[in-house]
């Protein structure tokens, strides 16, 4: 009886705690634990191993300058790494909500939909910062602090916007192929949008390609620059200001509000059925 009772306060205990939580707490815990409770883990530790298995090669391949070959090798590694782990994680889980029903039943309960995908993108951002965290390991371990400090929390805000948009057009699209190859598709633009600046800037050297410099403004506008964040340099004695670190911080709050905007004007639209 003792035991029944003690069980029984335990399950009302929870059940109140879980009442007091907010809907965006809670969307994010579940969504938080959905991944842990998948494959992430066990991708994110083997992605590790071989990236530092990778770096240890190149290592004793080096006939001098070792750091600097273990970092020029193991940091473009472990960025590519990371990004394909988050931008898969963050199309499965969304994608999931909504082929089996889940995303139903929590639209049922007193959660508004700018909530779900706020409390659905805080979760994937958490799994997005966990991400850089354990691929930044084999970087740390080779790298000077302040340098490798400063390419780690640039690789978390990269990895953070990339899970934003990610979910953005998961949530658009609906299947994870297409979703997925969009995602990369946009990361890959935004990290050679420097080249495409540069060539809209000699176009307008040209009469016939003068039309296409107001285009490939917009662009830069809104396609955020990649290319800025998380660069190998760093590491390698180029430590990057504070101004440049500002802009990082700004240009990833900037662009995940703008994806957070878009996937729920997107939502709100949509047909639940």
């Amino acid at each position: 009886m003792a035991a029944d009772d003690s069980a029984g306060t335990l399950a009302r205990a929870s059940q109140g705690s879980r009442r007091r939580r907010s809907p965006l707490r809670t969307i994010a815990h579940d969504t938080f634990v959905e991944v842990l409770r998948g494959r992430w883990l066990w991708l994110a530790a083997c992605a590790v191993l071989l990236v530092a298995a990778c770096a240890g090669f190149a290592r004793t391949l080096a006939l001098s300058e070792t750091q600097e070959v273990t970092l020029s090798f193991a940091a473009p590694l472990a960025r590519l790494i990371a990004v394909l782990i988050v931008v898969l994680t963050t199309v499965a889980s969304v994608v999931r909500e909504k082929t089996e029903g889940t995303l139903l039943l929590a639209l049922a309960a007193p959660v508004g939909r700018a909530s779900w995908m706020l409390g659905k993108a805080l979760g994937l951002a958490v799994i997005a910062a966990l991400t850089g965290l354990l691929l930044a390991l084999p970087v740390l371990v080779a790298a000077e602090p302040v340098a490798a400090a400063a390419w780690t929390l640039s690789l978390i805000l990269e990895l953070i916007l990339v899970a934003t948009v990610a979910a953005a057009i998961a949530r658009v699209l609906g299947q994870i192929a297409p979703a997925v190859g969009a995602a990369l598709a946009f990361y890959v633009f935004a990290r050679i949008l420097h080249v495409v600046l540069l060539l809209g800037e000699r176009a307008q050297n040209y009469s016939e390609l003068q039309a296409l410099a107001p285009l490939v403004r917009v662009l830069g506008a809104l396609v955020p620059r990649l290319d800025l964040f998380t660069r190998t340099d760093w590491l390698l004695g180029a430590v990057p200001s504070w101004p440049a670190l500002g802009g990082i911080v700004l240009q990833s709050l900037l662009y995940c509000a703008l994806a957070l905007a878009a996937a729920v004007i997107d939502l709100r639209r949509a047909r639940l059925e």
